[in-house]
Formats: C-alpha cells, sequence, structure tokens
C-alpha cells in the first residue's frame, strides 16, 4: 500500500519528537494524567500536545487518532502489552 507509506511519512515529518512520545501513550490507552507523569510534564502540556495531534491529524477523537497510529504502523500492536497486566 503506497497510500498507507505515503501518509506515515507526511505524519511523521508533521509530528515533534514529543507529540509522537504523546501519540503512543495515547495509543496505549493512558489518560493525560498517566501521559504527564510517564513523560515528566504538566497535564496542560500534555493537553496542548493531544490538541496539536488532532490538528495535525485532521480528527478530533482520541480513540480514531490511536487507531490511526496502530493503522499506519507508527505504534507496533506488540509494544501494547508491555503494560505488566
Amino acid at each position: 500500500m503506497h497510500d498507507k507509506h505515503e501518509r506515515k511519512s507526511k505524519l511523521l515529518e508533521d509530528l515533534s519528537q514529543r507529540e509522537l512520545d504523546v501519540l503512543k501513550l495515547i495509543a496505549k490507552g493512558m489518560s493525560n494524567d498517566e501521559i504527564a507523569r510517564t513523560l515528566f510534564i504538566s497535564p496542560h502540556t500534555v493537553k496542548n500536545h493531544v490538541s496539536n495531534l488532532y490538528r495535525k491529524m485532521g480528527m478530533d477523537d482520541r480513540t480514531r487518532v490511536a487507531i490511526t497510529a496502530l493503522r499506519l504502523g507508527l505504534v507496533p500492536l506488540e509494544k501494547l502489552n508491555g503494560g505488566g497486566h
């Protein structure tokens, strides 16, 4: 799928490293407060990153953002199970 590769490349170019970090944690199902604690940043900063993700990805739904990250391979499925459950 050439289109999928192009979308992934474009998204990776558009997102900052910190936005990618936040996106990966959203895809793991973490809340903003959990993301803030994990990345040692304030919940307000997480909220700003999430807003930037929504804008850059053209979405306004946390679940769709997470699913898109998974579909594009930005977050490998095998990485999601590492939470000690």
